[in-house]
């Protein structure tokens, strides 16, 4: 996959597909409850201790102890491919009827164990996967005292990943070996992963680039040989659960590739569909929706033996998306074998365009085997055979039975209660809310990544708004700090780009700033002031006095996947500008905080300049004019840098025409769809900024969303939705369908209709300013320090009534819509005295008690 340093595909005629927003297809019912990690209690911790084996690599090209400025050319699959060497003796008091050895990292492999060769492994590196595991009985060449083995290993395929982190690049380079023996009860069954192994990669391998005669040899005197250099235990870093670099890991032995934060939970399939069981018989269908019978789903397989090219098969539909991976208990006693492909949508689990491609299991007798980790509604299973336990590992599968006591969906949550909440008089708003929630709760897996399918890695443009959304509904710290955290360590102590794109550099700060206003954390905040500081100077020096780059290094400028806002474009450059605006403001108050007095001073003064020069550059004759994007007009309202006198013009002229329904309408992705809201709402436009999220994300509902997507456009094709998706340079299954940068409008609906804000850090003051939007009623709450303030909106009497809950230790700023400047506002059933507000039919009323208010006015 491309990085985010792709290009975005420009709309053409062959993809698009004009359709009216009534013309939408009849949207599927949300399945209940959507999130079946709702409940943290309901959730299962693990019983695992991280495996010891460790990632290793020839000394001297571990990348965490090079130079920052080493890279590798991850998209050059031929580069680098000469064969490193690795050897290490180990004693046996006594040789286990049964061993296997198991190798993962390198494409291909040839491994001599006393001298005598017992594999030689090979890969194609053109399948999606890029560390493979290897197998194979090694018991007959064992023997009791000293023993040798000998590894030569070409690296394995790499894989894109957006990190900086060193750790990350070596792995997603495929210059990693990891091995271990493990002992068995006999020379055909299975090991048990849980044994103790009998020799693991460790720093006590040596190994080299060259290899001289004889090598392989136990008698080889390889002192001049240097030990190996070290990553760590395979599942001792979340750097390693990223990129989808450890999804070839699956059938490790042991391997859970997961942080000890994380939890698990069965997820029974909803429905079987594609049944085909070529000649034989499927039993017990129903247990694969529940274990109600008890007798365990089954395949009869055909007397007559498996086509290979046409075996049984069947579909399984989880009914929504799920993060995870296929869970296998076996009830046979045979090794059984099945393949499975992921689907986040029915056509990629059914393509042969899988993004994790198909990918083969082999259960031992009474047994557990778990798929690759990803993302997915659909499981594509394929039956491939059974061999009796007393068989060799090799035999060719034939006819047999197949007996299952669980095949399901295991899913990976992060523990979180859903304190924040949102409902209406609009059920189309409802779903909006809970699935964009859902999406966001997906994304926090070993940190919080933009998706569980692809890219499972730390951006921070997506965080800016996941983590907004996380605050907001979940009232989660942890998550975001520790994201926060790696995303800045990974910029060699600032001197690159987060992400290696300058918006992002101003998003992590306009993230770490809503993290502070919501949390009020100043352990962290002082913890990143460092970070903080040689940010916002990379950021000052990259600009002119004017607003323009005046940098020359390659830097990446990403606005939105639109064409001309990605790149080095004009556009692209103008709207980072105004993206650093942001960040310098949003800067000001964090180093006030941890008492930069100086510092805040000057970049308060800074982005006052900034802001007139942005909006000179604007200025034509008289008049001004950001331009006809959307995301231009959007950034100069939040931003600052178009003044409040310019926002009439701006919704006149650009924003009031929002719509996709024509071709000559733009195009803008789900992730700045969120700020085009925000830049609706603070012009004054809720209701219409809640009719456009009815037609753009109520169109992802009205296609059978149950999380929402990378990227959807409301003129794309209607008959294979995914396969049309365009974002990240690419189109089709590789587009992911649980994205968290989609899931804005969780955040949007409690912030802007039910009204709540914190305006200073941990909500030790808040502003609560309702305004249902042409909605009847709405209610919901906010997650805070101190507790959830709770509002209840309803139309009464031409006017609206507001219930409040607000906790203890908070200070609450309400603007109360009034009826006419005359009208008196009444909280629990008494006058009270209000302020006057900038909004002529608004009051201002403040409460500095906790408590319940009920708030009227007549």
């Amino acid at each position: 996959m491309k990085s985010r340093r792709g290009f975005a595909i420009p709309l053409c005629g062959a993809m698009l597909l004009l359709l009216s927003a009534s013309a939408l297809p009849q949207s599927t019912p949300t399945p209940s409850p959507l999130d079946l990690a709702r409940d943290p209690a309901a959730l299962t911790e693990p019983h695992h201790a991280p495996l010891a084996e460790q990632y290793i690599w020839t000394a001297g090209e571990v990348t965490a102890l090079l130079p920052a400025s080493t890279k590798f050319a991850t998209q050059k699959q031929r580069l680098r491919i000469a064969p490193r060497y690795f050897r290490k003796t180990f004693t046996l008091a006594s040789v286990p009827s049964g061993a296997t050895l198991y190798v993962a990292g390198p494409r291909s492999a040839r491994v001599w164990i006393n001298g005598a060769l017992v594999a030689s492994f090979t890969r194609d590196i053109d399948q999606p996967l890029g560390m493979h595991v290897f197998a194979v009985e090694v018991a007959g060449v064992l023997r009791a005292g000293s023993n040798t083995i000998a590894i030569e290993a070409v690296r394995g395929r790499p894989t894109s990943n957006g990190e900086s982190n060193a750790l990350m690049s070596q792995l997603a380079y495929g210059e990693v070996l990891v091995a271990k023996i493990l002992p068995a009860k006999s020379r055909s069954s299975e090991p048990d992963p849980a044994a103790s192994p009998l020799l693991i990669s460790d720093t006590s391998w040596k190994s080299s680039a060259e290899a001289e005669q004889g090598w392989q040899q136990p008698g080889f005197h390889d002192s001049s040989w240097r030990k190996v250099e070290s990553l760590g235990p395979i599942e001792g870093n979340p750097d390693f659960f990223q990129w989808n670099a450890d999804a070839g890991l699956y059938d490790w032995p042991g391997y859970l590739g997961m942080s000890p934060s994380l939890r698990t939970y069965p997820a029974p399939a909803a429905d079987a569909t594609h049944l085909y069981a070529a000649g034989g018989h499927f039993d017990h269908l129903d247990d694969l929706r529940s274990s109600a019978s008890g007798a365990g789903f089954s395949v009869t397989l055909p007397a007559s033996g498996i086509d290979p090219s046409d075996p049984p098969h069947l579909l399984l539909d989880f009914g929504r998306e799920i993060a995870g991976r296929l869970y296998v208990e076996s009830a046979c006693r045979c090794t059984e074998e099945i393949s499975v492909s992921y689907g986040e949508s029915e056509g990629e689990a059914l393509s042969g365009q899988q993004f994790l491609g198909v990918n083969a299991l082999r259960i031992g007798p009474g047994r557990i085997a778990r798929g690759p980790k990803s993302a997915f509604r659909y499981a594509y299973i394929r039956f491939l055979g059974s061999a009796p336990a007393a068989a060799s590992p090799a035999s060719r599968y034939g006819a047999g039975i197949l007996r299952f006591r669980a095949l399901r969906a295991e899913g990976i949550a992060y523990p979180v209660e859903y304190r924040g909440s949102f409902e209406s008089s609009d059920p189309v708003l409802n779903r909006i809310w809970e699935i964009a929630a859902y999406t966001a709760h997906l994304c926090m897996q070993d940190n919080i990544w933009d998706a569980p399918k692809r890219d499972r890695g730390r951006w921070a443009g997506d965080l800016k708004i996941e983590g907004n959304v996380i605050s907001d509904v979940f009232g989660d710290r942890a998550a975001i700090e520790d994201t926060l955290a790696h995303l800045a360590a990974n910029t060699n102590g600032g001197s690159r780009d987060v992400n290696g794109i300058p918006g992002y550099t101003a998003a992590w700060v306009e993230a770490l700033a809503g993290l502070y206003r919501h949390t009020g954390d100043m352990d962290f905040l002082k913890r990143q002031s460092t970070s903080l500081n040689r940010f916002l100077e990379r950021m000052e020096r990259s600009l002119n006095a004017d607003g323009r780059f005046a940098t020359s290094d390659k830097s990446w400028f990403f606005v939105d996947w639109s064409p001309g806002l990605s790149g080095g474009t004009a556009e692209s450059q103008y709207g980072t500008s105004m993206e650093y605006l942001s960040a310098f403001r949003a800067a000001v108050p964090l180093l006030r905080a941890v008492g930069n007095t100086p510092a805040a001073a000057h970049y308060q003064q800074f982005a006052a300049g900034l802001a007139q020069a942005l909006h000179r550059q604007a200025v034509s004759g008289s008049s001004v004019n950001f331009g006809t994007r959307w995301q231009i007009n959007a950034l100069a309202i939040l931003s600052g840098a178009a003044l409040p006198d310019d926002d009439a013009a701006i919704w006149s002229r650009v924003l009031s025409n929002v719509k996709q329904d024509t071709w000559s309408d733009q195009v803008i992705s789900p992730y700045f769809n969120f700020f085009l809201l925000q830049a609706m709402a603070q012009t004054g436009h809720r209701e219409a900024a809640l009719e456009w999220m009815r037609q753009y994300w109520g169109g992802m509902l009205a296609e059978g969303a149950t999380s929402f997507w990378e990227a959807y456009d409301l003129r794309w094709p209607k008959n294979h939705p995914h396969l049309s998706l365009q974002a990240d340079g690419t189109s089709g299954y590789s587009v992911s369908l649980a994205h968290g940068w989609s899931s804005g409008p969780a955040a949007w609906l409690e912030e802007q209709v039910l009204g709540i804000q914190p305006t200073a850090p941990g909500f030790r003051t808040v502003e609560i300013r309702p305004d249902l939007a042409g909605l009847a009623w709405a209610r919901g709450a906010m997650p805070t320090p101190q507790g959830e303030i709770r509002v209840d909106l309803k139309q009464q009497n031409g006017g609206m009534s507001i219930a409040l809950d607000l906790p203890l230790g908070e200070t609450a700023h309400v603007s109360v819509p009034i009826q006419a400047e005359s009208s008196i506002v009444i909280v629990n059933g008494r006058v009270q005295s209000t302020g006057r507000s900038t909004e002529r039919l608004r009051r201002n009323l403040v409460l500095d008690h906790p408590g319940h208010y009920v708030i009227a006015s007549r």
